[in-house]
């Protein structure tokens, strides 16, 4: 993680990671601090610091965990698994989720596709039958 984001800060201990960096999804966007937490054999758990995730006319962001950390890939479908690098994969998926927010905020349509609460059953049916048979 430091090698990929060397202004980050980064501590190990008793089986976890704990990184904080800034990210920028694009040039014109804001800076986010951000706080991801490993522990081996767990799903990373990411959360923004700051600024803080705002709702737009009372709602919040899509993707937002009750806890409120973000939703960046469907367990279940096991889009992450622990052999892949975080700073390859929940790092720039965090970056795209700010993406979208920022667009949300200003749209309030989320772009970023997904299967939302409340829709899961319907999204994962139309998910299995877009995908290619094999």
């Amino acid at each position: 993680m430091r090698n990929t984001f060397p202004d980050s800060s980064c501590t190990f201990g008793h089986g976890s990671l704990v990184w904080e960096g800034a990210i920028q999804p694009t040039p014109l966007s804001d800076s986010y601090r951000m706080r991801l937490e490993y522990r081996h054999g767990e799903l990373p758990n990411v959360r923004i610091i700051e600024p803080e995730i705002q709702s737009r006319n009372g709602s919040h962001p899509e993707h937002l965990y009750p806890d409120g950390s973000l939703c960046l890939f469907y367990p279940r479908h096991r889009e992450w698994n622990h052999g892949m690098l975080l700073a390859r994969t929940v790092v720039p998926w965090a970056s795209e989720w700010l993406l979208h927010y920022e667009i949300w905020l200003k749209t309030g349509e989320w772009c970023g596709g997904g299967i939302h609460p409340g829709k899961r059953k319907e999204q994962e049916a139309r998910d299995l039958a877009s995908r290619p048979a094999v």
